[in-house]
């Protein structure tokens, strides 16, 4: 048997201290727990988080260095034929792609793949960042795009020539997030009332006081609906005085969601996913694998996602009025539950489980 290909992954690995564990900690478990691991030695350099709280960067800068010279020391010694980089935004983004730098200086094959929607600010903000990007694109092997949507994104930074090196491979899901293949049912006649989900981290750039407001306008509508809210984050305190200080009546918080989610999530009627920014929510893959219809902001591959008034709505971010709207239109019509729920279902079972994911990768390293 020939020699397995060595690769050093740079990613997330181990656990987060406080055990809230995130989609990129699944997505680098899952390919190296995997049968890749037959065909590919992988040597990993672990880049968790310590908390799923947003923290400042000057809380998280004290590792990078550690990181960064184990990195170089694998480049070195340990004879590595390729770099599988998974980053964030931000100084993750400039972290990673300068391993990839060093990585391609030293002759190495060299895979980034981005992962966060604020990259998009990033970029908006900084043309110095702009910059540094587009050179570690043109740089590397292969950058993984998230969807199309982010393949279209990438493609405007970079010049044309390099449109082969922009892969899509879609996040995915174990099979044991999907149900059990029976359809969820919906009354045609919403006899009681809608059950509302949020199922999200608790950040103001998530989008919870965008949700917030959308439940105070369906009470003052007197809308029949009740919603819960299962998450953390640094907005968590917050949000509970919110819902105190406004008697928000229709809406609970429920804390963080960790045993039977499979449960408890297909309860729910509807999802509202309120986010400013994303790359390819794991949190909203899991809900329509359940077959719980959305209503979702209009950012990164959300506008893949979802196909409005087939599978769910799309709405403008940061408009909770929108959602309100949303949300009384399918009150008025709850037939489009049944619909969106079965296409939800459908979407995500062909292009989002782990095997058709692990299909592309072992595509994708075996080139290398």
């Amino acid at each position: 048997m020939a020699d397995k290909k060595r690769i050093l992954f740079v990613g997330s690995f181990n656990p987060p201290a406080d055990g809230r564990i995130g989609g990129q900690y699944f997505a680098c478990r899952s390919l190296i727990e995997s049968d890749l691991k037959d065909d590919f030695d992988f040597l990993l350099v672990d880049s968790t988080i310590d908390t799923i709280r947003a923290s400042s960067v000057f809380k998280r800068l004290h590792k990078v260095p550690t990181r960064v010279l184990r990195c170089i020391r694998e480049l070195l010694l340990s004879e590595v034929d390729a770099v599988l980089l998974f980053s964030s935004s931000g100084p993750s983004f400039v972290e990673k792609g300068s391993i990839g730098l060093l990585g391609k200086l030293l002759g190495k094959k060299v895979i980034i793949f981005p992962r966060s929607g604020p990259i998009i600010d990033n970029v908006a903000r900084s043309k110095l960042y702009r910059r540094y990007l587009s050179a570690v694109v043109r740089s590397c092997d292969a950058l993984i795009c998230q969807s199309d949507y982010w393949r279209r994104f990438f493609l405007e930074l970079v010049p044309e020539r390099d449109g082969d090196k922009l892969v899509v491979i879609e996040n995915w899901l174990p099979d044991s997030c999907f149900g059990d293949g029976a359809e969820k049912a919906y009354p045609r006649v919403m006899d009681r009332p809608l059950r509302i989900l949020y199922f999200n981290r608790l950040e103001r750039g998530k989008g919870i006081y965008d949700f917030l407001q959308a439940m105070l306008l369906l009470q003052r509508a007197g809308a029949s609906v009740e919603a819960k809210i299962y998450g953390d984050g640094c907005e968590r305190d917050n949000v509970q005085r919110f819902i105190s200080e406004n008697r928000l009546e229709n809406t609970e918080y429920m804390g963080w969601l960790s045993s039977r989610k499979k449960d408890v999530i297909s309860s729910f009627d509807l999802c509202l996913f309120t986010s400013h920014s994303e790359g390819f929510p794991n949190a909203l893959l899991e809900v329509m694998a359940l077959g719980v219809p959305v209503v979702a902001s209009r950012v990164g591959a959300v506008n893949d996602l979802i196909e409005p008034g087939r599978n769910g709505f799309l709405v403008d971010a940061g408009s909770p009025d929108q959602m309100a709207q949303a949300v009384l239109t399918i009150l008025r019509e709850p037939s489009l539950l049944q619909e969106f729920s079965r296409r939800a279902i459908e979407r995500v079972q062909e292009a989002n489980r782990l095997g058709h994911a692990i299909t592309k990768w072992r595509a994708l390293l075996s080139t290398l």
